[in-house]
């Protein structure tokens, strides 16, 4: 299927990748943009385009129904475990020494393996 790239799509795209380290709502992505660049239908149409070409990862905010979205890099983020702020948002990029001795730690103490898509949930220094 063919990629249109729209100016929304372009903007949108834009500001997700110079903010790749915060999750937002979509709400949030409309608002931040300035509410006239993209409306929150387009928004919302394209970021699940974006999710399902694998530009950006959907997740639950907190315990709520609402969704966050966050650029993602595949060459950034392969390989790795993250961890994200509850209060804040923010994702925080794990080494890979420190994902594999994780992953080996779960794995040799309860025969669970995880995987590198994992993200690790908690309070970053800034809001402890």
């Amino acid at each position: 299927m063919r990629i249109y790239n729209t100016h929304q799509r372009k903007a949108l795209i834009e500001f997700l990748q110079s903010n790749s380290s915060k999750a937002f709502t979509i709400e949030e992505i409309v608002n931040s943009m300035g509410g006239n660049e993209i409306s929150q239908s387009t928004a919302y149409r394209l970021m699940t385009k974006l999710v399902e070409d694998g530009l950006v990862h959907r997740s639950v905010k907190g315990n709520s129904r609402s969704f966050v979205y966050q650029y993602i890099s595949e060459s950034k983020c392969e390989g790795h475990l993250h961890m994200k702020c509850t209060d804040c948002g923010k994702v925080y990029h794990l080494d890979s020494s420190t994902t594999s001795r994780i992953q080996e730690d779960i794995k040799s103490n309860s025969s669970f393996e995880i995987d590198n898509h994992t993200i690790l949930l908690g309070k970053c220094s800034l809001c402890k």
